[in-house]
């Protein structure tokens, strides 16, 4: 993506001759990028949080807050990723293509739909491994949160 940018610029300012199509091409590549990280980010459950209402809570509260927040998490992500399905049925029955390269956006989001619900899953299996009662790590990590 970064290169695409790159080369885009280039070819616009310098040569005088853009690439064609090259913003369907980035957001595309956007989308990838962002929909691909989504399970990982859940999985770790590395995402952005502020911490300071957990930093409070000890024992029972703490792991009922945990309990909450992954399974929101989970229950968020397949809401999400069912209106990304009924979008994707509906761009493949009307044949919507982009603008200018004619690529058809229908199988892309699917796949979005796809990785929305991996992380659905993700946030599922770290909400089942709590509630059997392993740890899985929702806070910060043990290096992170000591004061050096």
């Amino acid at each position: 993506m970064m290169a695409l940018t790159f080369a885009g610029v280039v070819a616009r300012y310098f040569l005088d001759r853009p690439i064609a199509g090259d913003g369907e091409i980035q957001a595309f590549l956007l989308g990838l990028v962002i929909f691909s990280a989504l399970p990982l980010v859940t999985r770790a459950q590395r995402h952005i949080a502020v911490r300071a209402f957990a930093a409070m809570l000890r024992g029972r509260a703490l792991f009922a807050q945990r309990i909450f927040v992954l399974a929101a998490t989970s229950a968020g992500f397949a809401f999400i990723g069912y209106f990304l399905l009924v979008q994707a049925e509906t761009l493949g029955e009307e044949h919507i293509t982009t603008n200018y390269l004619d690529i058809p956006e229908a199988p892309f989001a699917y796949l979005f739909t796809a990785f929305t619900w991996a992380a659905a899953l993700a946030a599922l299996g770290r909400l089942v491994a709590l509630w059997r009662g392993g740890d899985v790590g929702s806070g910060p990590r043990a290096e992170e949160a000591s004061p050096e």
